[in-house]
């Protein structure tokens, strides 16, 4: 029996897998918001907690993800460091704690 080996994600791939992360966790925090306050109490909670949960899970595979393609990639440097800065900015429990702040 023959085991092949299977080829890895490329540089440019990683990349564009770590903003889909990025997307998916800013659509999740928005869609959260956005969905609760149409709902009653209770479903409201639920889905705000939900959202919030898929949010911070997919900031931090992203963040990790520009962690990994900094160390994998040198030549790809520049994009993972904007993945990375993306991934601190846009981070849902930064924006909470600012929000908190605030009122």
């Amino acid at each position: 029996m023959e085991i092949k080996a299977r080829r890895g994600l490329s540089g440019s791939q990683l990349y564009w897998v770590g903003l889909g992360c990025l997307g998916l966790a800013v659509a999740a925090f928005a869609g959260s918001f956005t969905l609760g306050a149409s709902l009653d109490p209770r479903g409201a909670v639920l889905v705000l907690v939900i959202g919030l949960v898929v949010s911070v899970i997919a900031f931090i595979i992203a963040a990790i993800l520009g962690i990994a393609g900094l160390v994998a990639f040198p030549p790809l440097r520049g994009r993972f460091i904007v993945l990375l800065v993306l991934s601190l900015l846009l981070s849902p429990l930064l924006w909470l704690g600012l929000i908190a702040a605030v009122l």
